[in-house]
């Protein structure tokens, strides 16, 4: 697969495309290697430098931030395999971002990062996972089921989905319970 930068042959997206590349390639290594920390730090600064790219100020000058200081070079016309090339790279960094953060637990994170990665591809099968583990640790039952729902739709016999369906429908249960309970209370 070509890089990012692979499609320009000169020009400061391209340099900047080759770098977030790497930078995703190097978080990808030290998450094989169990170093989340390294990897999401590699993530994120891949992350800022696809929005480098992307960003644009009123006089068509690309501009990204690198240190504090601001490094802007002049737009070349990318062609559109380009564009979807750092789409492609930001989305790959925000599914992975949201995989560290649900196994770190830090559930409101990798609902942001499921749902930013989910704008890339609405039915990506990885994302849309992530997003509804997020939401049913969060309690957010309807937005769980919804993503859930779409993952049984596109494979009815995976057994992790069809756990998570299971893990939905009991939280669920557990709160209708929790609900009864509290409304009894409430009119004795």
């Amino acid at each position: 697969k070509p890089a990012v930068g692979d499609f320009l042959s000169s020009g400061i997206n391209a340099e900047y495309g080759d770098e977030a590349e790497s930078r995703k390639q190097l978080g990808n290594d030290c998450f094989k290697r169990g170093e989340l920390s390294k990897a999401k730090k590699h993530y994120l600064y891949a992350l800022m430098i696809t929005r480098s790219i992307s960003s644009r100020d009123t006089v068509g000058r690309s501009m990204a931030f690198f240190s504090g200081s601001i490094v802007s070079g002049l737009v070349y016309d990318e062609p559109p395999s380009f564009k979807e090339e750092v789409e492609s790279l930001e989305a790959d960094c925000q599914r992975n971002l949201a995989l560290i953060f649900v196994n770190e637990c830090k559930w409101e994170k990798g609902l942001e990062y499921s749902k930013l990665a989910l704008e890339h591809n609405e039915d990506d099968a990885k994302s849309l996972y992530r997003h509804s583990i997020s939401a049913l640790n969060l309690g957010i039952l309807d937005t769980a089921e919804a993503c859930c729902g779409r993952l049984l739709l596109s494979d009815s016999n995976n057994k992790l989905y069809l756990k998570l369906q299971r893990d939905i429908q009991t939280k669920a249960l557990a709160s209708k319970n929790k609900e009864k309970k509290m409304y009894s209370k409430m009119f004795q």
